[in-house]
């Protein structure tokens, strides 16, 4: 008899769980609680939004939007296996609303370092969306993103193109992506990992060495200058005799060890003082310049190029006077449009970060003029 009741209570109390609870004010609503939610998601405080998504579906446990929110939310904390039995959810209960759809879709974009298949899964859950509204924006830009993430470029422009050409609520989102997307078009990286540097919104010193490396090929083109190069500058066979350039303490097994020695030895980057080079540091355009004279000096065998402009009277910027340590830098990179300064200040901004797109902007500007070189 006591196993018969404890049994009726444990059906009881799942009932209870599995049952909506009941609002305690007009404004305790699925709805408002998702909204609530969606502000925290993107805010970035993912934790935040959990607990306004759980009580979104608390009240209604057929809310599918609150359980695409759930999915999204711990889609960014990295909690995958929670991230996908929410989606589950939200799919089987919001199957035909293109907003739960691309909500769901978003939740795999977010999950795309750690899913395989995450790109094919946001891709059939928006094209159910656009199946059910072809005009739907949410589901239009979230496939721009999908396909930029995917480093698919060209088609990432075309829907980032057609939502602002919308002009809805996703337009000025969308804008940002298709002006960030225009340019890794125009910058075309040709390997691998200058696709992957290219959604960098800040680049490091790793990266810098990395696409100066790679996407410049600066192995071959160092291998076509005499063996006489400028002091300070090395060829492949020159730098191989180099026992003392050895990998600064802090670059020892980091990930991009090799590429920061090659540009240790070709004399392009600089360890600091302390023998360190802080891989991960965010390079500034001050630092960017100072690497691209280096290698223009190398590549002309034209050491002039590292005082020409120092000095100058006026400044030609508004923000750096011509005794600034990199001003020569500055200067000769604007000089030869491979950097700008601001159009309508004058300012170059020289602690300012470089995005992935504007580095490799300036590498393929190198690139045309040293193919001139040689």
């Amino acid at each position: 008899m006591k196993l018969n009741n404890l049994f009726l209570f444990t059906i009881l109390i799942g009932l209870f769980i599995g049952c909506s609870q009941k609002p305690q004010s007009d404004v305790d609503t699925p709805e408002y609680h998702f909204r609530a939610g969606m502000r925290a998601v993107e805010l970035g405080e993912y934790s935040n939004a959990i607990p306004s998504f759980e009580r979104a579906v608390a009240l209604d446990r057929k809310f599918a939007p609150g359980f695409a929110g759930l999915g999204l939310a711990y889609a960014h904390l990295g909690q995958t296996k929670n991230a996908k039995k929410f989606i589950g959810k939200a799919e089987s209960k919001g199957g035909k609303d293109p907003d739960v759809l691309a909500l769901c879709a978003r939740g795999w974009i977010a999950m795309r370092h750690d899913e395989k298949k995450w790109f094919k899964r946001a891709e059939n859950l928006l094209k159910k969306a656009l199946k059910r509204d072809e005009n739907h924006e949410a589901s239009l830009y979230h496939y721009g993103v999908a396909h930029l993430f995917h480093y698919d470029f060209t088609d990432a422009e075309s829907y980032f193109r057609k939502v602002v050409e919308k002009r809805g609520d996703f337009a000025g989102k969308a804008d940002d992506k298709w002006k960030q997307v225009q340019k890794i078009v125009r910058a075309m990286p040709g390997t691998a990992i200058g696709k992957k540097v290219a959604l960098h919104e800040k680049i490091t010193k790793a990266d810098l060495a990395v696409i100066f490396m790679e996407e410049l090929k600066l192995g071959e083109l160092f291998a076509k200058m005499p063996q006489t190069s400028s002091p300070g500058f090395y060829t492949p066979s020159q730098a191989e005799k180099i026992e003392s350039v050895a990998s600064p303490p802090d670059t020892k097994d980091h990930w991009a060890e090799s590429w920061v020695r090659d540009m240790l030895r070709y004399g392009i980057m600089d360890a600091n003082p302390n023998s360190n080079f802080y891989p991960d540091a965010t390079i500034t355009r001050a630092e960017y310049a100072m690497a691209v004279q280096r290698l223009l000096v190398a590549a002309t065998r034209d050491q002039s190029l590292e005082i020409r402009y120092f000095g100058e009277s006026p400044a030609r910027f508004s923000d750096v006077p011509s005794s600034h340590p990199a001003y020569n830098a500055m200067a000769l990179c604007t000089e030869r449009g491979i950097m700008q300064a601001n159009v309508m200040t004058g300012a170059f901004n020289p602690m300012g970060s470089v995005s992935g797109p504007d580095a490799l902007l300036i590498i393929r500007t190198l690139q045309s003029s040293l193919r001139m070189t040689f």
